[in-house]
């Protein structure tokens, strides 16, 4: 699926009607993190995201993505999708699960493992789905419609 694709069959639970809409649906590898990074920067940002929402919510992502790469298997797939005000990006490794998916912050002293909890704090939700065939784990962030300037009334 390309970028901007729209589903048919998903209308948003407003009851406007209006399809939810796929803004990227890219391979996750090594080599792609920074691609990755910048594709979900230019579409949230597009969809209306901006300044610290923005930031928080493509930090979110890059530590799925780099979990993926991490822990993952090395590959997977990421999709980001707008739904109304609504932004969720799901990425999905095939890795070999989770055994425990207790969301902490490690001591101080642990290096690294931090990612899921930043996650889960810098969206406004975090959802694990773990089984021995790989995991989904999906952010979601609502955009917050932009305020009408003194210049623009």
């Amino acid at each position: 699926m390309s970028s901007g694709d729209h589903d048919a069959g998903e209308d948003d639970p407003d009851g406007g009607g209006q399809a939810a809409v796929t803004l990227v649906s890219e391979v996750i590898t090594a080599a792609a993190l920074a691609r990755l990074r910048h594709a979900v920067t230019a579409a949230a940002g597009s969809a209306g995201l901006t300044e610290g929402a923005l930031e928080d919510f493509v930090l979110a992502v890059h530590e799925l993505v780099t979990n993926v790469v991490r822990h993952g298997g090395g590959a997977g797939e990421l999709l980001l999708r707008q739904d109304g005000e609504v932004l969720t990006c799901q990425v999905t490794d095939r890795g070999p699960g989770l055994d425990d998916v207790a969301i902490r912050l490690p001591a101080p002293e642990e290096a690294g493992h931090r990612g899921l909890w930043l996650a889960q704090r810098l969206s406004g939700a975090l959802v694990i789905d773990s089984s021995p065939g790989g995991v989904t784990a999906s952010v979601t962030t609502r955009i917050t419609p932009r305020r009408p300037t003194a210049q623009g009334r």
